[in-house]
C-alpha cells in the first residue's frame, strides 16, 4: 500500500491508515484462529442472541476476510496465499449454507472469488460453478415472488429488492459474472436480464385496495410480509424502506450499474427516475440541512404534506449516506446533475449535523464510521467538494480512533443492547471478523479507494 495513493489524506494520517490495515491483515491473517475468536460462545449478539459468526457470509465470516485480502493483493502479490486460504476455509462451508442473497452463502463466496481473481482468470472453475449456482437459485426466487403475484398478492417483502439478502445484491454479483468469460453462460446472461426485469416491475405503482384506493409506489411491504413482529405492530399497514441495505435505494444504485455496462432491458431507465424521483420527494429537513429517513410508514407516504420529522441514521445501511450514494451513482449515469447535487448537500448536511445525533455505532461498515467513510470516498472522488474532502479525513480519524491493540482483530463491532437508552453500558463490543460488521471492512474503507476490476465496495451498492 502507498500513502500517496490514500489521496488528500495528510502524511500522518495516510500513515497512521496505512498502520491499522497493516495490522488488521496479520490479525485476520489464519482463518482458523479467526474462527475460534468469532465464533466464541460469548461473542453474541444482544439482540437476537446469535452468535456473530457466519463462515459463510461477507457480514461476518470469511469471504468478508477474502475480500479484505484480495484488494491487498492488488498491490502486494504476497497477499494472493492469505486470500486464497480464507476463499478455501469459507469453500468447506457451502452447501452447509443457506443462501440469503448476495450477503450469505454461494453468492457471497462468489463475490469474494471474483475480488481475489482481481481479472486475472484465478478461480475460474470455482466461479464458473458458483455463477451457475447463483443463477439457479436467483431463479428459484423469481419464480416464487411472480406465483404469488400471479395468486393476487399485493406488496412486496424485503428479499424481493432489497441489497444485503435480496434479489439487488445477487443482480449485482451477476452483472459481474455475465460480463467474464469465465462465468457467463446464456443461463446466466437469462437471469441477469430476468432479475433487471423484476427490478423494473418491483418500481411500478400498485393500486392497494383497502378502506380507501391508494396507488403507491411497488417496494411496498405490508404488515403481513414485515420482519419481525415489531415491524408489524410499528407499520401496521406496511411501510417503504429509503435505505441501501434493505431499501429502495439498493435497486436505483443496481439499475445505474447496469445502465453504465449497457445491459438494459426495457423500462430500466423510466424506473430509475421513478426511484430517485421518490427519494427526492422525501427529502426532510432539520437545522442542519436536508435529510432521508430511514422508512415511511404508510400513513406517512399518502398524506397531504410530508412529516416534519422521522427516524435516520447517518449511515451507510439507512439515513442519507446510502440514499446519498445511490442518487450521486445515478445521477452521473443518467446525466441528471439535480440528482447529484442533492446528494452533495444531503452529505454536507450530514457533515454538519451534530455526531451524537447520526445514530451509527463504532467503527464497522453497516451502521458505524467505516461505512459513512466508505460512501465519503466515492463521492468525494467523483466531486471537487472540500467539504467532502474534509469529511472523509474527519471521519478516517474517528475510525482510527477506535483502534484498539488489545482486540483480537484490532476492531470490534458495537452492539448496541435493546434498552440502550436506559443502560449505563448502551454497547456489547464483539469481535467480528467480516466486511460488513467487521474489522475486515473497516481496514477495506480505510484503503485506498479501490479501483480495477470488481472492488469490494460494489458489494455496498458504490459502484
Amino acid at each position: 500500500m502507498s500513502s500517496v495513493a490514500l489521496g488528500h489524506r495528510s502524511p500522518a494520517l495516510a500513515a497512521a491508515a496505512e498502520r491499522a490495515v497493516a495490522l488488521v491483515a496479520r490479525r485476520l491473517a489464519d482463518p482458523d484462529a479467526v474462527a475460534a475468536v468469532a465464533s466464541r460462545e460469548d461473542n453474541r449478539d444482544p439482540v437476537y442472541d446469535a452468535v456473530m459468526w457466519g463462515p459463510l457470509t461477507l457480514a461476518n465470516g470469511l469471504p468478508g476476510t477474502a475480500l479484505l485480502y484480495g484488494e491487498l493483493a492488488r498491490a502486494d502479490a504476497s497477499w494472493r496465499a492469505v486470500a486464497h486460504r480464507h476463499l478455501a476455509a469459507a469453500g468447506r462451508a457451502v452447501g452447509a449454507v443457506p443462501s440469503r442473497g448476495l450477503f450469505s452463502g454461494p453468492a457471497a463466496l462468489l463475490a469474494a472469488a471474483q475480488t481475489c481473481a482481481g481479472g486475472a482468470g484465478h478461480y475460474a472453475s470455482l466461479r464458473r460453478r458458483l455463477a451457475q449456482w447463483v443463477a439457479r437459485e436467483q431463479r428459484e426466487r423469481l419464480a416464487a415472488f411472480q406465483e404469488r403475484a400471479g395468486r393476487g398478492g399485493q406488496g412486496v417483502d424485503w428479499a424481493s429488492y432489497d441489497l444485503v439478502n435480496g434479489l439487488s445484491g445477487t443482480t449485482r454479483i451477476l452483472l459481474d459474472s455475465a460480463e467474464d468469460p469465465a462465468e457467463r453462460s446464456p443461463e446466466v446472461a437469462e437471469t441477469l436480464a430476468a432479475s433487471l426485469r423484476h427490478l423494473v416491475a418491483v418500481s411500478e405503482p400498485v393500486t392497494v385496495v383497502g378502506p380507501v384506493r391508494r396507488t403507491v409506489p411497488g417496494w411496498w411491504v405490508p404488515a403481513d410480509l414485515q420482519v419481525s413482529e415489531r415491524d408489524r405492530r410499528t407499520y401496521p399497514r406496511g411501510d417503504f424502506n429509503l435505505g441501501m441495505a434493505h431499501g429502495i435505494a439498493g435497486p436505483l444504485a443496481v439499475l445505474a450499474a447496469a445502465a453504465e455496462r449497457g445491459h438494459e432491458v426495457p423500462g430500466l431507465a423510466e424506473a430509475a427516475h421513478r426511484i430517485a424521483g421518490w427519494l427526492l420527494g422525501w427529502t426532510l429537513h432539520d437545522e442542519a440541512g436536508p435529510y432521508w429517513p430511514a422508512r415511511a410508514g404508510w400513513d406517512d407516504e399518502t398524506a397531504a404534506d410530508r412529516p416534519r420529522a422521522l427516524f435516520t441514521r447517518t449511515a451507510w445501511c439507512y439515513g442519507t449516506p446510502g440514499v446519498a450514494a445511490a442518487l450521486h451513482r445515478a445521477g452521473r449515469v443518467f446525466g441528471q446533475p439535480r440528482w447529484r447535487a442533492a446528494a452533495v448537500e444531503g452529505l454536507r448536511a450530514a457533515l454538519r449535523r451534530d455526531e451524537r445525533r447520526w445514530a451509527v455505532d463504532g467503527p464497522t461498515v453497516c451502521h458505524g464510521f467505516a461505512g459513512l467513510l466508505a460512501v465519503l470516498s466515492r463521492v468525494a472522488e467523483a466531486e471537487p467538494e472540500p467539504v467532502l474532502h474534509a469529511g472523509r479525513d474527519r471521519l478516517t480519524g474517528m475510525v482510527l480512533a477506535a483502534l484498539d491493540e488489545e482486540a483480537p482483530f484490532g476492531f470490534r463491532h458495537l452492539m448496541r443492547f435493546p434498552a440502550a437508552a436506559h443502560s449505563p453500558v448502551p454497547h456489547r463490543a464483539l469481535d467480528v471478523a467480516g466486511m460488513l460488521e467487521g474489522a475486515a471492512g473497516v481496514a477495506l474503507a480505510l484503503s485506498p479507494v479501490p479501483h480495477g476490476p470488481l472492488p469490494w465496495d460494489r458489494c455496498l451498492g458504490l459502484v
